[in-house]
């Protein structure tokens, strides 16, 4: 099995279209202790920005993602800007989670700190132990990504699995239009 990295994407197969949190998901890994891996759910935009569950929030447009089914009532996000946001964890390359939130938002908010492609936000968040995520795999529920192109700000994220699925194997091409739910078909 290739090994797992932070930085990696995990790309979920059509084998997990039953599993509502992570079908068709695209998942950032942040990161790998000795028994547990913690990822980022990257694809599924919630139906709320941060205003709404932060009402010291003055930007309308900062959308929240699903991090994944892990303590959903709490936020978290990823940056790519640890001098600017003190208290983050380096996840990888120029990758770090978490951080001063509070201070983080009074920039936001001041208008000091251009957040597009530099911020994401997350409910919850996804955890698996490594045997658990190794036998998942080894399942052929998950695809790793290892290529570093993917801009994991992004917040244009509708095709993004539909685009990796389809790089990935050939074999998946008819799930690339199915039905969110098989028993709409």
């Amino acid at each position: 099995m290739k090994k797992i990295n932070p930085g990696n994407l995990l790309i979920s197969t059509p084998n997990i279209l039953s599993d509502y949190y992570f079908k068709r998901s695209i998942v950032l890994i942040t990161e790998i202790s000795d028994k547990e891996v913690i990822g980022l759910i990257m694809n599924k935009q919630l139906d709320y920005n941060l205003k709404d569950i932060d009402s010291s929030v003055n930007e309308k447009k900062i959308k929240v993602f699903s991090g994944g089914p892990v303590n959903q009532d709490n936020l978290f996000f990823i940056h790519n800007e640890p001098e600017i946001i003190k208290n983050s964890k380096f996840c990888c390359d120029n990758l770090f989670f978490g951080g001063n939130y509070e201070e983080l938002i009074k920039m936001i908010n001041e208008k000091v700190f251009d957040w597009k492609n530099k911020v994401k936000f997350f409910s919850g968040y996804s955890g698996w132990t490594i045997e658990q995520l190794n036998e998942e795999i080894n399942e052929g529920s998950w695809i790793i990504d290892t290529n570093k192109n993917t801009n994991v700000f992004e917040n244009n994220v509708k095709n993004l699995w539909k685009n990796k699925i389809k790089k990935s194997n050939p074999e998946f091409k008819i799930w690339l239009n199915a039905p969110n739910d098989p028993q709409d078909n």
